[in-house]
């Protein structure tokens, strides 16, 4: 990605040579064309993309490589692909534009063991004739040969097939990260990246029961909803300390307070979250017990 300048002089050369010098000069700026070409296609396939059924995360994994993370389950074949699975892996942007990489197989089912060889694969985003955005993917068995997709999206060399997909959503973003991906300040951290990140680009949060009023119950429960494209991996909620189980149901974590025995006064809710793509999320409440209200009873004279 990186050009570099060659600062060596070069000998004067004649009026004979003047045109080679001129298709010379032309070729290198066809290929500065192509590299910028290549360098804004990497960025376009930063995304939540729509794949049999489910949805898969498309994001940054370090050495300029990307990975795609099952955000929502799907399935290819027979076996289903959990949320959190990392069903791509080392998508690497080629000189024409597209990706090559790795997609996790199973073996036969009903085991639906995970396979250890991993299926090559080759991923380009296309246009449609509507403007909008889909990506074409080229899957090969493990063990075979690396298939190829064209510009116009056929496949070569693959062994599975294609398939193609349509752009979800943006990726999401964490509070304190900026819309094109960088970390900025805030209780969160986690993978960043660039391209989709940005406009449209859902933020995520940990939303928690009001505290306006005191709570009269000494038994309660916070929902914690998945953010939207990333669900949670893991939820830790603690009062003075205390850690609290939680429970998943569907798309909440269900943590069950219990204030039984603890003085009236004020306590403080504490929940750390991370999300399957790597997103770290923090929030904290303080609520306040009060007596209940003894209800009067109205004599009939």
């Amino acid at each position: 990605m990186e050009l570099r300048m060659d600062t060596r002089k070069t000998p004067r050369v004649g009026r004979l040579r003047r045109p080679r010098s001129l298709l010379l000069a032309i070729a290198v700026v066809m290929l500065l064309g192509v590299g910028v070409a290549s360098a804004g296609a990497a960025s376009s396939i930063e995304g939540v993309w729509s794949f049999g059924g489910g949805q898969i995360a498309i994001q940054p994994s370090g050495n300029g490589t990307f990975e795609g993370t099952v955000v929502a389950e799907t399935k290819f074949a027979e076996c289903t692909h959990p949320v959190g699975q990392q069903i791509w892996t080392g998508m690497t942007l080629q000189p024409d534009g597209s990706y090559w990489g790795f997609h996790q197989w199973y073996e036969n089912a009903p085991s639906c063991a995970l396979d250890p060889t991993l299926g090559p694969t080759a991923w380009r985003v296309l246009e449609g004739t509507d403007g909008s955005h889909f990506l074409r993917v080229c899957l090969s068995n493990p063990g075979t040969t690396q298939p190829t997709v064209a510009v116009n999206g056929t496949c070569e060399g693959a062994t599975y097939g294609g398939v193609s997909s349509a752009l979800t959503a943006p990726l999401p973003t964490a509070p304190g990260e900026s819309s094109g991906g960088g970390s900025g300040g805030g209780s969160t951290g986690g993978k960043s990246g660039t391209g989709n990140s940005g406009t449209g680009a859902s933020k995520e949060s940990l939303s928690l029961p009001s505290a306006k009023k005191c709570l009269s119950v000494r038994l309660f429960q916070i929902h914690l909803q998945d953010p939207k494209y990333d669900p949670f991996k893991t939820v830790s909620v603690t009062i003075k300390g205390r850690k609290i189980p939680t429970v998943r149901k569907g798309n909440d974590f269900v943590a069950t307070i219990n204030l039984k025995g603890l003085p009236l006064g004020a306590f403080t809710v504490k929940i750390k979250a991370t999300t399957v793509l790597g997103h770290s999320l923090s929030a904290s409440r303080t609520y306040h017990t009060c007596k209940k209200k003894i209800k009067k009873s109205s004599k009939k004279s």
